[in-house]
């Protein structure tokens, strides 16, 4: 039986936090809900970008496919890469967690080795940044915005989404006291008249 269960199209989440209530468009990574993508960005303070970290093919393709669809998201929008699926490797190649016990290297055997590296998706993150046209001076550093999680069990999931809330909440909040944007009203446009044009004789 499968254990997880894979996002078809899109899916919402609401999630309460302090006295926010944030919205979370999880999109798939398929390549056929591709198009879907950029309607679930526009106008996003924060994109967060996932891959396997047992998959360099699923990094890749988050540059080749994803890439564009950042066009959409706000001006000051936070990026996030997330590697997933840390469940899968090998445990000895993984950071110290106060909730993960510790395990010997002999039972490390049996999963397998990260095929992506940190530095990886910190080149990931610099590119966005390049393609955004973005200083790196004016947003969070890369090592800060690249994060590992398994969402099968909960692994650094609240850490991931709590560090980017932080970000994200000034920002919304910056944008509101500047107002809505400035738009033009062309309810009450008119063509101008066409006038006849004379002939010389």
């Amino acid at each position: 039986f499968q254990e997880t269960v894979s996002t078809v199209g899109g899916a919402f989440y609401l999630k309460q936090w302090g006295p926010y209530n944030i919205s979370i468009w999880d999109t798939a990574g398929r390549e056929q809900f591709h198009g879907l993508g950029s309607m679930y960005c526009r106008g996003a303070a924060a994109v967060i970008l996932t891959y396997d970290v047992n998959s360099l093919q699923s990094l890749t393709e988050l540059e080749e496919r994803f890439l564009a669809l950042t066009d959409s998201a706000s001006a000051d929008c936070i990026f996030a890469i997330v590697g997933n699926k840390v469940d899968l490797t090998d445990d000895c190649a993984l950071p110290p967690d106060e909730n993960r016990p510790e395990k010997s290297v002999a039972s490390c055997g049996s999963k397998v080795r990260k095929q992506v590296r940190a530095e990886d998706a910190i080149a990931l993150y610099k590119k966005i940044l390049k393609y955004k046209m973005l200083d790196e001076k004016d947003v969070p550093a890369a090592e800060k915005m690249c994060f590992e999680t398994s969402a099968k069990t909960g692994y650094k999931v609240d850490y991931l989404f709590e560090t980017v809330f932080e970000m994200v909440v000034p920002i919304i909040g910056r944008q509101k006291a500047e107002g809505p944007p400035q738009t033009v009203d062309i309810t009450d446009y008119k063509p101008a008249k066409r006038t006849k044009s004379g002939c010389c004789a």
